[in-house]
């Protein structure tokens, strides 16, 4: 279900991606519109299910992360069961923070974050390549991440 957003739920919602904390009275004020209206128009947009949740963005290098990688690979079938064993493993591998399924040579991507680079050779040998599903990986270690967002590109809805 796609939910109708007019040019001010644009605008709250361009503004609430970038600050999640943001009071409703300066939210308002940014938008030019008064406190009541913007608090009935944010919760519509969260009861619509077009705000799904609000998080902390962690920063990993402060955190201690400092290590990324791309990691692409293929699965030796395409059964039920090989599927959904791939797909468990994603959902409870907390190193993965990004995963997509695709089409072409390979059947996954997913990014994987880790303390170093020893970290993540451990992760993938003996985590992922530890799964009698998997036939092949094709691993990019990420040098340095030039853009990072959250934040939906909402002005082109």
């Amino acid at each position: 279900m796609v939910v109708e957003i007019d040019r001010t739920d644009q605008k709250i919602l361009e503004v609430i991606q970038h600050d999640g904390r943001i009071t409703n009275q300066q939210l308002a004020q940014q938008i030019n519109l008064s406190n009541a209206p913007c608090w009935r128009r944010l919760r519509k947009l969260e009861d619509s299910g077009v705000i799904d949740r609000y998080v902390a963005i962690l920063n990993p290098d402060v955190v201690g992360l400092n290590a990324m990688a791309i990691i692409q690979f293929s699965l030796t079938d395409h059964s039920d069961d090989c599927i959904s064993e791939v797909d468990q493993f994603i959902a409870e591998s907390d190193e993965i923070v990004d995963c997509y399924t695709l089409t072409g040579a390979t059947d996954y991507m997913i990014r994987v974050i880790g303390r170093d680079i020893l970290s993540i050779e451990q992760f993938i040998m003996k985590k992922l390549l530890a799964l009698g599903s998997i036939k092949s990986t094709n691993s990019s270690f990420i040098l340095r991440q030039k853009k990072y967002t959250t934040a939906l590109p909402v002005k082109h809805l």
